[in-house]
């Protein structure tokens, strides 16, 4: 599989955003929704929902050990579902993984 530019990657991300990504309650406070596979955000940054299903043939970068809940991007935490910096107003799997993976802590 081809990779993705970062300048499309980015791109991509910021049209599913538009899209309308969150809800809204009455009071006007964004609400995060979980992320799925099938939506187009996720798909630009290869997310899978559990990283022990990741395909390697497709995904050559992923690392056994490797998911959200080690990962930069991810907010820190015990929560099964975490926001993510990559899909603003999102929630992903802390098992998950997704090809912009970056170690926590690493330069």
């Amino acid at each position: 599989m081809k990779s993705l530019p970062r300048r499309t990657l980015l791109h991509t991300i910021g049209l599913a955003l538009a899209a309308g990504a969150t809800r809204r309650t009455t009071a006007g406070e964004a609400v995060r929704t979980p992320l799925e596979e099938s939506e187009t955000a996720a798909k630009a940054i290869g997310y899978v929902a559990d990283a022990k299903k990741v395909n390697v043939a497709t995904s050559p970068t992923y690392r056994r050990g490797q998911s959200c809940t080690t990962c930069s991007f991810v907010e820190i935490g015990t929560a099964p579902r975490r926001g993510c910096s990559l899909v603003p107003g999102r929630l992903v799997n802390a098992a998950g993984w997704c090809k912009v993976w970056k170690l926590r802590g690493s330069s």
